[in-house]
C-alpha cells in the first residue's frame, strides 16, 4: 500500500521534503519534529513560519518549553519584542529549565532588552533597560559559559557603570575565545570578534586590531555580520576611547544609487550622448570607481550610461541590483534595442550577473510614464535602506547633462531630488566629456535603427498606498459581544480617520477587516501606527475578547488602477498591487505594522526621518502570493 505523503500545516514543502512518505501520526508523537522544523524556518529566514510551527507545537506539546523559546525567538525576529518578552518572562518563571535552553532564554532577553537601551534617551528607563540587559546576559554566561552571552554581559557593564566587573568579564571571555580559536572552530569568525571585542574592553588595541582583521577576512561578504560588529563598537565607543583603526579594519563598501542617460536615438534633434561617446563615458565611470569604494549598487539597466556603469562594477565584483520599472518585454522595447542588437546581449548579460534584478510593476507598461518615477524612487530608496543596513554613507553616482530636461524619473530630476535632500553625489558632467571628446552636437546620421519607443500618453496608474489590517482571535468572538465589539472598535477607527491630514482617499470595513488607500505613503505610515497605538489602549476584555487582542496592519506601496464602482457608487482602487497588500497583512504578527520593500524604500525615499523600518526578511505571503522582502515600521526612536 503507497504511502501517504506527509501533511505539515504551515511548513514549507522545502522544509518537509526529508519526512515526505512518513506517517504523520508521527507530529502526534515527537516534539522535536516542531523544535527541528521551527528551527529551520529561523534559519532559512522564515521568521513567522517558525512561529506557526512552533505555537502548533505547543498546543500538543505544552509542556515542552523549548517551542515557548523558539516562540518568542520567532517573534523577537519580526520585530514583534513585547510579544517576545511576556513568553520569556512566562518561561523564566515556569521552573527550572536545561542549562542550554536558560541560557538561550536569557540571552534572548538580554537582547530584546539591550535593543531597547540603545534607541531610548537617558534617562531612568533607559537605566532599567541597560540593567536588565547587563543582569540577563550575565545570569546567561553563568549557567552555559558561553562566550556569546559573556561578552555581551561584559561590553553592558561597562556600558551601565560596571567597569572592573566589564574588565573580569573580557579577560575570562577571551580566554575561553582563545582555547577555542586553538581548536578545530578557529575558522568560526565569531569567536575573532568576540576577542576583538574583548580586547577593546581590556585597552588592548593592537591585538583587538588583528582578532576583528581575522573576523573580516574569515566573514568574507557577510556584510550584514560585519556591521553587526561595527555596531558593537560604536556602542562603546561612548565609554573607551576607539581609534579610527579599529573601525577602520571592518571596513564595509559604500552603498550607491546611479542614474544615467541613454544613447541617444537617431530622432533626437541635438545629440546628448552619440555613440561615439560610450568609450569615454566607460572611462569616466571606470576612473569615478576607482576613487570610490563602491561595494553595492542599485540601477536600472537602460542601454547607456546604465549598463556602462553595470559592467565596471560588475568587472570590480561588485554587486549591482537592477531595478526595471515594468516588465522585462516592454523595457527592452522602449529602452535598450533601439540602440541595436549589440546592447539587447549586453543588457541581457548584465542581468543575468546581477545579485538581484526587481520590477515596479511586473505587468506592462500601458504608456504609463508614472512608473518611470516610481521606478527611480525604489533605486534611491533601496539604496538608503541598505545604507542604514550596513551603517555605512549612501552616494549618488550620475552620468548627466546639466542642460538636459527634468522629466520625472530622468536623470536631471533624479540628481535634484537626491541632492535636494542633502545627501552625497558624484556627478559625471556629460558636456563636459562630450566637449572633452570634441564631438559635434548633432545627430549622427548614419544611424539607421529605429529611436526609443515613445513613451504613451498613459495615465491610467497612480502610486497610492495600501493599508489592511484585521483583528487577531476575532473569529473567537461570542455572537453577544458582536454589538459591543463593532460599536467600539469601529467607532475609535472612525476617530483616527477623522485624525488624518490629509484624509484616505478610500476606506472601507468588512466584519473585523479594514481597507484604506492613501495618496502619500507618510499618511499611510502616520494612520498605520495610530490605529496599532490606539488598539493597544483598548481594553479588549470589555468587548469580549482576550487581554492582549490587538491588529494585524500591512502597508504596500504600488502603482493602482482607479475607477467609479458602480456597486457602491466611490471612487475605488484596484490592480495587482492592491492585492498584494492584501496578501501581506495574514502573515503580520499581532501588534506589528509590516510594510513591503517598495512601502520602505518610499518612505526612505521620502526624507522622512518621522519614521524606522526594521528588516524583517524574504517571507512568503498569504494564500500562496509568492514572497516578498517585508520591514517592520515604527516612528523613529520608538521601542515596541
Amino acid at each position: 500500500m503507497r504511502k501517504k505523503k506527509t501533511v505539515i500545516p504551515g511548513t514549507l514543502e522545502t522544509l518537509a521534503r526529508e519526512w515526505e512518505g512518513r506517517d504523520p501520526r508521527c507530529w502526534n508523537r515527537h516534539h522535536r519534529l516542531f523544535v527541528e522544523f521551527s528551527r529551520k524556518a529561523v534559519a532559512l529566514g522564515q521568521p513567522m513560519l517558525a512561529f506557526d510551527i512552533a505555537r502548533e507545537g505547543l498546543a500538543r506539546f505544552p509542556r515542552r518549553r523549548e517551542l515557548g523559546y523558539l516562540a518568542a525567538l520567532a517573534l523577537a525576529k519580526c520585530g514583534a519584542t513585547s510579544h517576545a518578552a511576556r513568553l520569556l518572562d512566562k518561561l523564566l518563571a515556569g521552573g527550572a529549565l536545561a542549562a542550554k535552553l536558560r541560557s538561550e532564554v536569557l540571552s534572548l532577553a538580554g537582547r530584546i532588552a539591550k535593543d531597547h537601551w540603545a534607541v531610548l534617551g537617558d534617562g531612568p528607563r533607559r537605566r532599567v533597560a541597560g540593567e536588565r540587559s547587563r543582569e540577563l546576559y550575565s545570569q546567561a554566561y553563568r549557567v552555559a559559559r558561553d562566550y556569546f552571552p559573556g561578552i555581551n554581559a561584559a561590553t553592558m557593564s561597562l556600558l551601565t557603570g560596571h567597569s572592573r566587573k566589564a574588565r573580569r568579564l573580557a579577560a575570562e571571555v577571551r580566554r575561553r575565545c582563545v582555547a577555542i580559536a586553538r581548536s578545530a572552530r578557529s575558522s568560526d569568525y565569531w569567536v575573532n570578534a568576540t576577542l576583538g571585542e574583548a580586547c577593546v574592553l581590556l585597552g588592548r588595541r593592537a591585538e583587538a586590531c588583528e582578532h576583528y582583521a581575522r573576523a573580516a577576512a574569515a566573514a568574507g561578504g557577510n556584510y550584514g555580520d560585519i556591521a553587526s560588529m561595527r555596531r558593537q563598537l560604536r556602542l562603546l565607543a561612548s565609554r573607551v576611547d576607539l581609534a579610527g583603526d579599529v573601525l577602520d579594519v571592518l571596513k564595509i563598501p559604500r552603498v550607491a544609487a546611479f542614474t544615467g542617460h541613454m544613447i541617444d536615438g537617431p530622432g533626437r534633434r541635438e545629440s546628448r550622448f552619440p555613440p561615439g561617446l560610450e568609450h569615454a563615458v566607460e572611462r569616466a565611470i571606470a576612473q569615478a570607481l576607482e576613487k570610490t569604494d563602491i561595494g553595492f549598487a542599485y540601477c536600472s539597466a537602460a542601454c547607456g550610461a546604465d549598463i556602462l556603469f553595470i559592467e565596471q562594477m560588475l568587472k570590480r565584483g561588485a554587486e549591482v541590483n537592477i531595478v526595471l520599472p515594468f516588465r522585462r518585454e516592454d523595457f527592452v522595447r522602449t529602452s535598450v534595442s533601439f540602440a541595436g542588437s549589440a546592447w539587447v546581449r549586453r543588457f541581457d548579460r548584465v542581468l543575468s550577473r546581477a545579485a538581484s534584478v526587481s520590477f515596479g510593476v511586473e505587468e506592462s507598461y500601458l504608456g504609463d510614464d508614472v512608473l518611470h518615477g516610481y521606478a527611480s524612487q525604489l533605486i534611491d530608496g533601496m539604496t538608503l535602506l541598505r545604507a542604514q543596513q550596513l551603517e555605512v554613507a549612501p552616494l549618488l553616482v550620475a552620468v548627466a547633462d546639466p542642460a538636459g530636461a527634468q522629466a520625472a524619473g530622468g536623470t536631471r530630476f533624479n540628481v535634484e531630488a537626491w541632492r535636494g535632500a542633502g545627501r552625497a553625489s558624484l556627478l559625471l558632467d556629460l558636456a563636459k566629456i562630450r566637449a572633452q571628446a570634441d564631438l559635434p552636437r548633432k545627430r549622427d546620421a548614419a544611424r539607421r535603427s529605429a529611436g526609443p519607443a515613445p513613451r504613451g500618453a498613459g495615465g491610467g496608474r497612480r502610486i497610492r498606498t495600501m493599508l489592511f489590517a484585521d483583528v487577531a482571535g476575532f473569529s473567537r468572538l461570542r455572537e453577544e459581544d458582536a454589538p459591543a465589539f463593532f460599536v467600539s472598535f469601529l467607532g475609535m477607527v472612525a476617530r483616527e480617520i477623522r485624525r488624518s491630514d490629509p484624509a484616505p482617499a478610500f476606506f472601507n470595513t468588512w466584519g473585523d477587516g479594514l481597507h484604506l488607500v492613501f495618496d502619500d505613503v507618510r499618511a499611510g505610515a502616520d494612520f498605520a501606527l495610530r490605529l496599532r497605538d490606539a488598539t493597544q489602549a483598548t481594553d479588549w476584555r470589555k468587548l469580549g475578547l482576550a487581554a492582549g487582542t490587538s491588529v494585524r496592519i500591512a502597508l504596500h506601496t504600488g502603482p493602482v488602477f482607479t475607477a467609479v464602482d458602480p456597486v457602491i457608487r466611490r471612487r475605488s482602487f484596484f490592480g495587482s498591487h492592491v492585492t498584494r497588500a492584501a496578501r501581506i497583512e495574514p502573515v503580520t504578527a499581532p501588534g506589528s505594522v509590516y510594510v513591503s520593500e517598495q512601502t520602505a524604500a518610499l518612505l526612505a525615499a521620502s526624507g522622512t526621518r518621522e519614521f524606522a523600518c526594521d528588516y524583517l526578511g524574504m517571507l512568503a505571503l498569504a494564500k500562496g502570493y509568492g514572497s516578498g522582502r517585508l520591514y517592520r515600521v515604527r516612528r523613529s526612536g520608538e521601542t515596541e
